[in-house]
């Protein structure tokens, strides 16, 4: 009978964790209709209205550049030539990102044992600023698949936790095909190169790059006739390369040809690494739509959405979204051209109010008056505004980590790792609600 309670007792147990389990779960996670792109396209009667006509586009991505403190780059005007200086500083400053300049070695891990001194000496030592060339030139490269750019020429991943593998503190973030790349230098394996993308620069292998003249590379750089991908994720052709929302594909013809397809070029290699441009044919879905969407508050909720349920990718990892890829993605498939990170974001936005030193019935005053569409931003991370709901609560779309809860003051973490909707009332690991913590709110 004793041992019937027992087992009758940790059954209950185990129950109840599972339904706190779940309970801390559905806290953030809102799963009514308040979770669809139509209720909230339907509660915005005037969404559907573009808010930066496609005339506009040009000028706006350009002010966003010049805002951008150089992390998005006008590779059109790159000089065909870089020298020592220019080469350092730009290693350098991607170094700086995961701290990488510094001589202490990092607590992180590699291969689940601990990164070693060896290991993190030579990873640094492989970007070769101790013997950068007086000049280079620079050569032109195009991705060939989706591709990982990283803060060090390694490959391996470096965890904080032994167990990890989700959070590669190398990784800087993730590029879809047809990238252009200028190419600076080699590393000191010949493994990899350091570029510079659109908005991002870091080392990418040299075997996924298809190198180019400047001719044909700049045609990807300024495309006049293009596909974007509006899908969150779509694989053209046929399982070959993998892109996410955002992503362009360059057009071989104007029109769609007589069987309703799009002609396109795929880029890939010949024997010696060198671009050959495929011509393929590809259905007109609705995954991509060519040039960009129309511009308008309806359309970035919709957008938002196609990855609602999607899983979290740090940095891009796992074919994934963080929340700044998030949004940058949701972005750009309406023309606009955003840098990669959240604090980068931050300062790129055309209209901005400040958050800070606030209390939380005037940060709600503002919230709410803010169109949908608009940016969120607290340290470290960026949520898209939705709107309120029929109660009157704001309610936010983004991809997210984790959260915290508490009980008598003892913390527990939250892995979510989804694209989910949520109010503004999670905890971070500080105790304070994400609306305490909010810096800004950002439109254009």
């Amino acid at each position: 009978m004793r041992n019937a309670q027992c087992v009758i007792r940790n059954l209950l147990v185990v129950v109840i964790f599972m339904l706190l389990s779940s309970s801390a779960q559905a806290g953030i996670a809102i799963q009514d209709n308040r979770a669809t792109a139509d209720y909230w396209v339907g509660k915005n009667k005037k969404g559907e209205e573009v808010f930066v006509a496609t005339v506009d586009l040009e000028r706006l991505n350009l002010q966003i550049m010049q805002k951008s403190a150089n992390t998005i780059v006008d590779l059109a005007k790159y000089p065909d030539k870089v020298y020592t200086q220019w080469i350092k500083n730009k290693i350098t400053a991607t170094m700086t990102i995961g701290n990488f300049q510094n001589a202490e070695v990092p607590k992180y891990f590699k291969n689940g044992a601990a990164l070693t001194e060896f290991s993190y000496n030579q990873a640094k030592k492989n970007c070769g600023l101790e013997v950068v060339p007086a000049a280079s030139e620079v050569r032109y490269a195009l991705t060939i698949d989706r591709t990982n750019l990283r803060l060090l020429p390694e490959e391996e991943g470096w965890f904080t936790d032994k167990d990890d593998t989700h959070y590669d503190q190398l990784q800087a973030t993730v590029l879809d095909p047809c990238e252009p790349l200028a190419v600076l230098i080699d590393s000191q394996d010949n493994k990899f190169v350091f570029v510079e993308s659109r908005a991002y620069a870091g080392w990418i292998k040299t075997s996924e790059l298809a190198f180019t003249d400047k001719t044909t590379w700049l045609k990807y750089v300024a495309p006049k006739n293009y596909l974007t991908v509006i899908a969150s994720r779509k694989t053209i052709p046929h399982g070959k390369a993998f892109y996410q929302m955002g992503g362009k594909v360059l057009l071989r013809a104007n029109d769609l040809q007589k069987d309703g397809s799009w002609a396109i070029y795929m880029p890939t290699l010949d024997a010696n690494g060198t671009i050959i441009e495929q011509g393929l044919n590809i259905p007109n879905d609705n995954g991509v739509v060519k040039g960009a969407l129309a511009c308008s508050e309806n359309n970035l909720i919709r957008q938002a959405f196609r990855f609602l349920g999607e899983g979290y990718g740090w940095g891009g990892l796992e074919k994934n979204v963080d929340c700044s890829s998030f949004v940058q993605d949701v972005y750009r498939s309406v023309g606009i051209e955003l840098p990669r990170d959240a604090n980068r974001q931050e300062k790129v936005m055309t209209h901005s109010i400040s958050l800070k030193n606030m209390t939380r019935e005037q940060r709600l005053e503002i919230i709410k008056k803010s169109k949908p569409g608009a940016l969120l931003f607290s340290q470290n991370h960026v949520m898209m505004y939705l709107g309120t709901d029929n109660d009157g609560e704001p309610l936010v779309i983004h991809s997210i980590s984790s959260y915290y809860t508490f009980d008598n003051d003892q913390p527990a973490k939250h892995y979510v790792r989804k694209v989910l909707v949520s109010d503004l009332h999670f905890r971070g690991s500080d105790k304070n609600e994400i609306i305490d913590n909010l810096t800004s709110v950002g439109n254009f």
